[in-house]
């Protein structure tokens, strides 16, 4: 490949990375928006523990809701996960291809610079005119 070429495909790697990248951070912001909603909810478990002013039954219906949602919210938490770990794993081959293309053009512009001494020498000329 030329290293025109070549440029062109980290181009077009870096708009993948870049989106890859926007994908893995929302991933990273759901599964810790999830994390402090379930944080929220357990601290006020442990206030109204703490309180005595309460009516008991309401105590026990409000405190059997909360462990319901902290359950449904620990679900949701271990899907945002696995998602946030599938995004992590996608992103991190998009900066591998960049990567490599960027090895692919140095490797290019060192073929492409032999080339031109090769043919400077069989035109007669210096190898870097």
């Amino acid at each position: 490949m030329t290293p025109p070429e070549v440029r062109k495909l980290i181009v077009l790697a870096e708009h993948g990375k870049t989106r890859d990248m926007a994908i893995y951070a929302a991933a990273c912001q759901k599964l810790e928006g999830i994390q402090a909603q379930i944080a929220a909810v357990n601290t006020d478990i442990l206030q109204l523990h703490l309180s005595h002013d309460s009516d008991l039954n309401t105590v026990a219906r409000w405190q059997r809701w909360a462990e319901a949602e902290v359950k449904k919210m620990q679900s949701l938490q271990q899907s945002a996960a696995h998602e946030k770990e599938a995004a992590r794993k996608v992103a991190v081959t998009s900066v591998a291809k960049v990567q490599a293309l960027e090895a692919l053009l140095k490797k290019a512009l060192k073929e492409y610079v032999l080339i031109k001494r090769r043919r400077a020498e069989q035109n007669g000329q210096p190898p870097d005119a």
